[in-house]
């Protein structure tokens, strides 16, 4: 008897797994299932998907329109598309980038767990308040710039937002005149906005290094937010603790790399 159920289950199953790889239409020798509907739907959750699969206007127009790539992508071939240079570099960034997603994924999806983002809220909840701060800068190539700026600045007929449209080395400034409005703590450069943020309304903070160079900064108002719950945040607090874990593991691999930069060539280009 046990047989026969198990025989029953088996078939079952089997006959499910048919039915699911059933040949919906096919293009020359490619094929299409069940399986590349849903693939065309990767960015939907499963309910999304199942929901849109349920109706048979939505499933004929996603059939309809996986057909006709196929032909162009059939006509390509034809055409020995895959020999052009353009299509070549396209197709070897689209592996890198696929690559690093995968190694990232394996390598950090063991440590994205629910405790890990709270806990990383937890340590981090200015991080998610919506204090805001208005500034404008400067930005210099060397600390010396930025110090010099900063003298100027300080005299009592300074036109900040002059000196910026004038001497920082910011493309956007000429339009901007270094104005960059409000912002809270998680938009800008993590050493930019702590400085910032630690300043009072009307003070004239620098020079502050980032990646970018240094900064003169002048704080022109501060708004107090509130810091938002986890349940508000859950969905940033994940892809930010995912961000600093990248970055660490990032870290790592660059000590163990040979590494070496023309800073001579870079800086002629």
């Amino acid at each position: 008897m046990m047989n026969k159920k198990i025989l029953g289950v088996l078939a079952a199953s089997l006959f499910a797994f048919e039915a699911s790889a059933a040949v919906l239409a096919t293009v020359g020798k490619r094929q299409f299932t069940e399986q590349d509907l849903k693939g065309a739907l990767s960015q939907f959750n499963d309910g999304q998907k199942g929901n849109i699969l349920k109706d048979s206007n939505s499933r004929r127009q996603i059939l309809s329109s996986l057909i006709e790539q196929e032909i162009l992508f059939q006509e390509s071939e034809r055409q020995k598309a895959d020999e052009n240079e353009q299509v070549k570099a396209a197709v070897e960034a689209f592996k890198r980038q696929q690559m690093v997603g995968y190694l990232l994924d394996k390598n950090l999806s063991s440590k994205l767990t629910d405790s890990a983002a709270k806990k990383f809220y937890d340590k981090n909840k200015l991080l998610f308040s919506t204090d805001q701060v208005r500034a404008q800068h400067i930005l210099t190539q060397t600390e010396a710039e930025a110090r010099e700026i900063m003298r100027k600045a300080k005299e009592p007929s300074a036109d900040f937002q002059k000196l910026a449209e004038q001497m920082s080395r910011d493309p956007s400034a000429k339009n901007n005149r270094g104005e960059l409005g409000y912002f809270t703590r998680d938009q800008l450069a993590e050493e930019f906005t702590k400085a910032a943020f630690a300043a009072s309304t009307g003070d004239l903070v620098g020079p502050v290094k980032t990646l970018y160079g240094y900064h003169v900064i002048r704080i022109m108002d501060k708004k107090i937010g509130r810091t938002q719950s986890f349940e508000e945040v859950e969905l940033k607090v994940r892809g930010m603790l995912r961000q600093r874990l990248a970055t660490e593991y990032v870290s790592k691999l660059r000590e163990q790399a040979n590494i070496k930069v023309d800073e001579s060539a870079l800086e002629k280009l």
